[in-house]
This record gives structure tokens, sequence and C-alpha cells, in this order.
């Protein structure tokens, strides 16, 4: 009759101590993926929106540093007998502004997320509030898909007697879809706006409230 052979003490104890070192790594997956994950993706997505507001400022001040005629180009201003008739903005000069700085600035995101990537204090990485930025920084790669698209809004205010101040600004928008370690399962959105031309207009604006969206 075959009978089962008795585990030594020794044996007893390695088998104990592996089942002790199994349930603590399982806790420890179960913990990183509930509470770690979940603080990392908040930092991953707090970056890559400094990422891309860096990169749309970038590339809205290196077109205006090359373009420095934009507020000539991009207001036309039409004329009745002497008198402002008309103040309007030149479509096609929009859109290829619109497009330069959506190129421009898919592209500086890009060299930034690359170059710089993401940065999370070793504390992170336990899960505790405490301990968030306590220790070495640790930078892992990012990868994003983005969507960006420009804005414009005209806009007239009084400049005093007989004078119109007439602003246009740009807003940039950056809809960034995450690839990283850590799963970011939503959008991350940015904006950021910028005035790139302001024009003193003598003479009376015809209806001339409000704020016009191109």
């Amino acid at each position: 009759m075959l009978c089962r052979k008795k585990r030594t003490p020794l044996q007893r104890r390695v088998h104990k101590i592996c089942a002790v070192i199994l349930v603590t790594a399982i806790l420890f997956l179960i913990y990183f993926e509930v509470a770690v994950k979940a603080q990392l993706s908040d930092i991953i997505v707090r970056d890559m929106q400094t990422v891309a507001e860096e990169a749309v400022t970038m590339a809205v001040d290196e077109y205006l540093s090359d373009h420095f005629e934009i507020g000539e180009k991009l207001c036309d201003i039409a004329y009745d007998s002497g008198r402002v008739a008309a103040v309007t903005l030149n479509p096609s000069y929009v859109n290829a502004v619109k497009t330069a700085v959506t190129a421009s600035a898919q592209e500086q995101i890009d060299a930034l997320s690359h170059a710089r990537g993401v940065s999370a204090r070793l504390g992170s990485f336990t899960g505790l509030v405490m301990l968030m930025n306590v220790g070495p920084e640790v930078r892992f790669p990012v990868d994003s898909t983005q969507t960006v698209s420009c804005e414009f809004h005209s806009s007239f205010e009084s400049g005093g007697v007989n004078q119109t101040v007439h602003h246009v600004t740009m807003t940039v928008y950056v809809d960034l879809l995450i690839y990283s370690p850590f799963r970011v399962a939503d959008t991350v959105s940015a904006s950021s706006t910028f005035e790139i031309a302001q024009t003193v207009i003598v003479g009376a604006v015809p209806s001339y409230s409000g704020v016009v969206t191109y």
C-alpha cells in the first residue's frame, strides 16, 4: 500500500514562506492596481497637460516671431467715403495661421514628451499620500496621439475719442490620448489663449459689440 511521504519540518517551513510570499505578492498587485495606478495616472495627466501648454506656447511664440506683420495681414478694414464700413479677419490668412500653429504644436508636443517624459517621486509608487513627494525622481516615457485645433476670436473695445481697439485672440485646444506604462483611460485636454493682434482704428466702427469667432 502506497503511503504519502511525510514532509520534514524544513519543507513545511519553506512551503509556508512561499505561501506567504505568494499571498503578499497578490495583495500588493491588487493594491498597486487600485491605489498606486490612480495616483500615478493623476501625475501623468498633470505633467502631460504642462507639456501640451508649453509646446503650444513655444509654437505660437515661434510663429509670431517669424510673422511680425500678422496684425496687418490678419485684419481687413473696409472704408466707405473715408468712414469705416466693416472690420473682418482675412479667412485665408486665418487658415494659414491655424495650419502652421497646429502642425508646429504637434511637433513640439512629440519632442517634449519624448525628451522629458513623465517623472514621479519614488514614494509615489507606494500609493501613500504622505510619501508622494519623497525619494528620487523616476522617469518613464510617455507616447501620445494628439489633436490640436485653433479658434480665433475678434472683439472690439472703445479706445478713446473716435477710436476703437480691435483685439484678435487665438485659443489653441489640445486633446491627448496617452499611452504609458500606467493606463490613462480618459482623453487629456488643455487649452491656451493668446492675443496675437491689436489694431487701433480711428473712426466709428459699426456694430462692434460682442465677440466674433472664426
